[in-house]
């Protein structure tokens, strides 16, 4: 195919297989050259601003060491720390769209996982928004202004909207080449069969 194919990804950051799907992502790139486009999804719509505590079935899941989460994330290199409490993620989604609109929103979307889910940090506290800014190379007092003025909020809904419309109704989805769909956080050999179907090349060397 003469164009490089897109992976399209709806995902939300208190989910921790995104983050294991992330790194599945990630790891493609030493093989395929393809785009990648990050959608917004609320996995817990109704969270409150101050958050909410953890129930205690999936904390005990959490902390079972034979849990398939922990298994993947550490064959991946990741850890994943224990939360007690789930954070609004409507804050962070609207700060991925100020990054998407400065050309870093891959690079944000990775400092925000990875400080929630490997360094335990309040991904709804501007402190730590602004940190992964710093990291991503954005002005995180540009992008807290923007986002408390609300100009951010239509384009996250309109990400959710267009994953309702076609159906997502879980994370983490992926859609590779506006074709196939994978659910889940799938192991890379998903994806590469995915873009053999589309006709990719791998790359050379």
């Amino acid at each position: 195919m003469s164009e490089k194919p897109t992976i399209t990804v709806w995902s939300d950051y208190v989910c921790p297989w995104c983050y294991v799907g992330l790194t599945e992502v990630e790891k493609l790139r030493e093989t395929w050259d393809f785009a990648i486009e990050w959608k917004p999804y609320l996995l817990r719509p109704d969270t409150p601003e101050e958050g909410l505590p953890l129930p205690a079935y999936i904390r005990e899941k959490m902390a079972d060491p034979d849990n398939p989460l922990t298994a993947r994330a550490k064959s991946l290199g990741l850890t994943i720390v224990q939360r007690e409490k789930i954070p609004s993620s409507r804050r962070a989604h609207e700060a991925t769209e100020y990054a998407r609109s400065k050309g870093k929103i891959d690079a944000f979307h990775h400092a925000v996982l990875e400080r929630y889910w490997s360094k335990s940090e309040d991904l709804h506290d501007w402190s730590v928004l602004k940190a992964a800014a710093t990291d991503a190379g954005l002005d995180g007092e540009e992008m807290q202004r923007e986002v408390d003025a609300g100009q951010w909020k239509q384009p996250m809904l309109a990400g959710i909207e267009a994953g309702a419309q076609i159906g997502v109704n879980a994370v983490p989805t992926f859609i590779v080449g506006n074709k196939f769909i994978i659910q889940g956080a799938q192991q890379g050999s998903a994806f590469a069969q995915a873009f053999e179907r589309l006709g990719a090349t791998p790359r050379s060397g």
